[in-house]
């Protein structure tokens, strides 16, 4: 009996306590972690009945203390996540995933996106710690401004475009190298005191009316105006017309050298490089102690690189160097080079020449003429010689021009119309080399819905299986197209009947 009652209070026990038990193991695989948002240097207290374990992932983001048995310090120390895990000392266990973040994260994540979204076509998403940058068709500027943004916080993932067809700038520079003489004539020196010819100025931005040059023209006042009345506050240059007559005078006449006149096309904040020149050899000694040949260019060199403003304005960085070999001092590697250099940055509007002027070089002659045998006479000879001193000073010259290209420019198209007009008349045109090679020229009937081919031969005319309809090209000319006259259709038709006629006769 008593057997009996035992195990109805065994049955009874497991009957209570077995679901419980249960629950809670199975509270304890499904628990999930829960979410603690913390910034660096803050302290977060937590807590639990009691406290038997603490575990954190990573403690170089995070430092958990207890102070009692029932609460839990927590001290973020870098930014990042962790998780953390508290046992009680029952053990059951609770989750936490820990997110440290910077102090001021959300205050910087809101000035980025507030900068950004001043930018045109330019769209913004905080995710997380990100700001999710998006946009199509950006120009240029806005562009390099995203760019620029995203080197400076780690924070922006760029997923923007830019335009499909960048602006394209055409530039015209002209290398001339001109009489010293002849260019302070023309007042292209930067001065107040300048007479006659052309006057280059310049305004600051933000200057007090005050202007920084003077620049006029004595032929052309009124095509230049005066530097106050430039609406573009940046630096600007100005040259009269009559600037590139003069120069191809003096070219004819021999007095100036045009060293180069490249015309270069390029992309919107691409660079265009040139090269005039050759390439000398010279040897040297490397650290091995072998001799090797290398090879130094000489002549003009350029390398511009424009960027389009906002406001129009062309804002360039150009690199000119002119050398030439120099024959008086030769080396045991080899020759030396003169080298003339310059590298500067300018802004000019579209189709406004720049300047740049001030390389001089300087040629002294000697030369004498004397009657032999008497010349050689002391003190008398001096008065059968003659000697001639001369003097050459002339100055390397830089004119830039750079051209804001458009799609249909009406610019492009006549030097594109010209160049062709030219070749045209050069150059006869070329065979047409798409077209099948013939030994003898095709001639073709044509039908209402079908063409019929044939091939006359020195006895007979052989006609061919009818083909499709052939479009007539340049590479069968109108000559060659012949119609047959209907006599001829009759009299072949007349004799393949006759044929056909003679050889039933023949097999019966």
């Amino acid at each position: 009996m008593k057997s009996r009652y035992s195990r109805i209070l065994i049955l009874n026990f497991l009957l209570l306590h077995v679901p419980t038990i249960y629950q809670e193991a199975y509270a304890q695989t499904t628990n999930t972690p829960k979410a603690i948002k913390m910034e660096i240097g803050q302290i977060e207290v937590l807590n639990f009945q009691s406290i038997g374990r603490v575990a954190v992932g990573n403690s170089k983001l995070l430092n958990a203390t207890t102070s009692d048995d029932k609460e839990l310090v927590l001290f973020g120390l870098s930014e990042g996540f962790t998780t953390l895990q508290v046992w009680d000392k029952g053990g059951s266990s609770s989750s936490y995933r820990v997110v440290i973040e910077s102090a001021n994260q959300n205050k910087l994540l809101k000035d980025i996106q507030r900068i950004l979204n001043k930018i045109p076509n330019v769209k913004t998403s905080v995710i997380a710690d990100k700001v999710i940058v998006e946009g199509d068709k950006l120009s240029d500027f806005d562009r390099e401004k995203v760019v620029q943004l995203t080197k400076h916080y780690p924070q922006i993932i760029d997923m923007s475009s830019q335009v499909g067809w960048d602006e394209m700038l055409m530039i015209d520079v002209q290398i001339v190298e001109l009489p010293r003489q002849f260019v302070q004539q023309l007042g292209l020196r930067w001065g107040t005191t300048a007479e006659g010819g052309v006057q280059i100025g310049a305004t600051l931005e933000g200057s007090t009316a005050k202007k920084a040059f003077a620049y006029q023209s004595n032929l052309l006042a009124n095509s230049v105006g005066n530097a106050g009345a430039i609406a573009n506050p940046a630096f600007f240059g100005g040259i009269n017309a009559f600037l590139n007559a003069s120069i191809n005078a003096m070219a004819v006449e021999g007095q100036a050298v045009v060293l180069a006149q490249p015309q270069l096309t390029a992309r919107n904040g691409t660079t265009a490089e040139f090269l005039a020149g050759g390439e000398v050899p010279y040897s040297m000694v490397d650290d091995k102690g072998q001799a090797q040949t290398v090879f130094k260019p000489y002549g003009v060199s350029l390398n511009i690189t424009p960027r389009i403003q906002r406001d129009g304005t062309v804002r360039s960085k150009i690199n000119v160097e002119v050398s030439t070999v120099d024959t008086s001092m030769n080396l045991n590697g080899g020759p030396a080079l003169k080298t003339r250099r310059t590298s500067t940055e300018f802004n000019t509007k579209s189709g406004e020449p720049i300047v740049i002027s001030g390389f001089i070089s300087r040629d002294q002659m000697q030369s004498m003429t004397k009657v032999p045998g008497i010349a050689e006479t002391p003190i008398l000879g001096e008065l059968f010689k003659s000697r001639n001193f001369q003097n050459n000073e002339t100055e390397l010259v830089i004119i830039v021009r750079p051209y804001v290209v458009k799609p249909g420019d009406k610019t492009m198209k006549t030097k594109v119309h010209r160049t062709k007009s030219v070749l045209d008349s050069t150059f006869e045109q070329q065979p047409i080399l798409n077209v099948p090679i013939q030994d003898e020229p095709e001639k073709y009937y044509k039908s209402e819905k079908r063409h019929i081919k044939y091939i006359k031969t020195q006895s007979k005319t052989h006609y061919l299986a009818p083909v499709e309809h052939i479009p007539l090209t340049k590479a069968f000319p109108e000559r060659y197209i012949q119609k047959p006259s209907p006599t001829k259709l009759k009299l072949s038709r007349k004799s393949s009947r006759t044929k056909r006629i003679k050889a039933r006769r023949i097999r019966r």
